[in-house]
């Protein structure tokens, strides 16, 4: 299967220190319906924008990646990675396969309750959701790009209730 990443693997994964907790390795998907005026990366909207990738291949990269640094987990951006589920579904099997207590966040414009395809939020610890909304944009929110955006641990799929 394939999953349309916003740049070439080199230039699509970041280091971050504001994309989740601790030192994150981030990936940047391409693919959104949302659409959201004031989006910090509208280039990602158009899932054409993207270049095709292998999960497979890319599960490799990630994981070569993350064994060789110091990370404190993985973030998926976009666009919308929840946009392109099966494909996120299978590349964070392939992930937690060979790391299976590697801390995943994902972002996403859906509202949790809202989420068309369910299947890959068990693999996802932390989810930051809601679209973005310019007229809530608040700079000093952390993990988040405006103050409607909910940061939502997940255990097993489901919001956690001790931690949230």
């Amino acid at each position: 299967m394939n999953i349309s990443i916003a740049t070439k693997k080199e230039n699509a994964v970041i280091e971050s220190l504001t994309d989740g907790t601790g030192i994150r390795l981030v990936l940047f998907v391409s693919g959104c319906p949302h659409h959201c005026k004031g989006c910090h990366n509208p280039k990602s909207w158009d899932i054409k924008n993207g270049i095709e990738i292998s999960t497979e291949e890319l599960a490799n990269y990630l994981i070569d990646k993350y064994i060789n640094g110091q990370y404190s987990g993985m973030t998926f951006s976009g666009g919308d990675p929840l946009f392109q589920s099966e494909a996120l579904y299978e590349l964070v099997t392939l992930i937690k396969k060979k790391i299976p207590r590697i801390n995943i966040w994902c972002y996403t414009g859906y509202r949790y309750e809202n989420v068309p395809d369910r299947k890959v939020l068990p693999l996802i610890d932390v989810l930051v959701d809601g679209p973005f909304e310019e007229d809530k944009k608040f700079p000093h929110e952390k993990f988040r790009g405006s103050y409607n955006q909910r940061i939502l641990y997940l255990k097993n799929g489901q919001i956690d209730s001790k931690n949230n």
